[in-house]
């Protein structure tokens, strides 16, 4: 193919490529929210990520006493993600197992990317 051919054909592209997001990550207007099943008092902390499941499967090893499995997810997720933690929040289900949580100041798409290498 001649270098101009590819170049054409490079610019008909549309850029950025958008990768289908799973069910568990959603743009919202005040960034990224991630549902989550956090499985507290696990051996390690790890990702279970599967994106046909509606939730992104999460094991900390934290006890859920004190909020301290609530204290530990969003440092988790932020260490996981390359982000600081004050940019991870948790807006809903502080008293249960399925919990939502807010990610400012990164793509969705970044976050899709971040997650799948975690794997």
């Amino acid at each position: 193919m001649p270098f101009r051919a590819l170049l054409r054909a490079l610019r008909d592209i549309k850029w950025p490529l958008k990768i289908k997001l799973p069910k568990y990550i959603r743009d919202s207007p005040k960034g990224v929210t991630l549902a989550i099943r956090v499985q507290p008092r696990s051996s390690r902390n790890e990702f279970i990520a599967d994106p046909n499941d509606d939730q992104l499967k999460v094991r900390i090893t934290a006890p859920p006493v004190d909020s301290a499995a609530n204290n530990a997810l969003p440092k988790f997720i932020a260490k996981s993600l390359e982000i600081p933690p004050r940019n991870v929040s948790l807006i809903s289900g502080e008293r249960s197992r399925i919990k939502t949580l807010l990610i400012t100041s990164i793509d969705a798409q970044v976050v899709s990317e971040k997650l799948r290498a975690q794997k």
